[in-house]
């Protein structure tokens, strides 16, 4: 029972220290923005059912008594969590946890209480949130544990050579892609007007270039929000190559998953305005995705000799 009760309470200060921690960095963007406590007051017109609300202390209270208990709940569900299967207590996991747990508690409340999504703090700085509040939970789950190192994460790249390479790979293909869109942009007499056109449909949901905000805000989020995008996509396209090496005509299929995934950045990026692919142009969206993906593709082929030396194989080419 002592055991038990250890856990619980390691969860609780868990997210306690995630639920304080979110708060001063949506504290930050708001003030970022020009729009001080624009956050607490639209999430405590939600909780409270006002469509309109105003800053009001009494109900940003209420909505921070209920943020900080939700919080809670979530660091004894971590907490339980990790000790219950045995898995590590490390920044990557955290930040898996923080974006999903945290993200299945968001959205669905929203919904209940007939809060228009749209009109919702933007997904980009609530995913940042989640995930920043998801390694403080873990964190300090693992600095109150018995386990090794700070955070866990030198040590698992050191022993896990899929999520290394993945991250390189990531890197590798965010770099391709980033320096492609700064000569395209610098040819067209425009330089970063590419993160800043995205970054203000991403961030700010604002409109052509009339409304593209070139501030550091602007161009940096975006910055952030492409390479937390490739180093997940990296990471995916390494576990999916070691699988390849296992069985050969994988390779099929993780060409035919890049065509979706193509596809699909695309029409997300043509969803948040018609404006977007008219200015970027799709070709140069496609090219520079295209180059990453070789790009990507050279790296991962090269850390992976046997499955290039099984590519070469004409039995894999073969007609059944």
């Amino acid at each position: 029972m002592g055991s038990n009760g250890a856990v619980v309470r390691r969860g609780a200060m868990a997210g306690l220290l995630a639920g304080a921690t979110l708060i001063v960095v949506f504290f930050a963007m708001d003030l970022f923005a020009g729009q001080p406590l624009a956050t607490p007051t639209f999430l405590s017109g939600a909780l409270l059912g006002d469509a309109m609300p105003e800053a009001n202390s009494v109900r940003i209270g209420v909505y921070t008594a209920a943020h900080f208990i939700v919080f809670i709940v979530l660091g004894i569900l971590a907490a339980v969590f990790f000790t219950t299967l045995g898995v590590p207590r490390n920044l990557l996991i955290g930040a898996a946890y923080g974006l999903f747990a945290c993200s299945a508690v968001f959205y669905p409340a929203l919904i209940i209480t007939g809060t228009d999504i749209l009109s919702a703090p933007a997904w980009p700085a609530v995913f940042f949130g989640n995930v920043i509040a998801g390694v403080v939970i873990v964190g300090y789950l693992h600095w109150a544990s018995e386990e090794e190192g700070v955070t866990g994460v030198l040590a698992l790249l050191r022993t896990n050579p899929i999520v290394r390479q993945g991250i390189t790979a990531g890197l590798i293909g965010a770099m391709v892609v980033a320096v492609w869109f700064l000569i395209v942009d610098t040819v067209a007499g425009r330089a970063l007007f590419t993160p800043a056109a995205l970054g203000s449909a991403f961030i700010n949901g604002t409109g052509p270039p009339p409304g593209v905000e070139f501030s550091t805000v602007t161009i940096a989020g975006y910055t952030l929000i492409h390479f937390a995008a490739f180093l997940l996509a990296g990471v995916v396209a390494s576990v999916l190559v070691t699988q390849a090496e296992k069985a050969p005509h994988l390779v099929f299929g993780i060409i035919i998953l890049f065509i979706i995934v193509e596809t699909f950045f695309i029409f997300m990026v043509a969803m948040l305005g018609t404006w977007l692919m008219e200015e970027l142009a799709w070709w140069s969206v496609l090219v520079g995705n295209v180059l990453a993906a070789l790009s990507m593709g050279a790296y991962l082929l090269k850390v992976h000799p046997i499955l290039r030396a099984e590519l070469r194989d004409e039995v894999l080419w073969a007609e059944p």
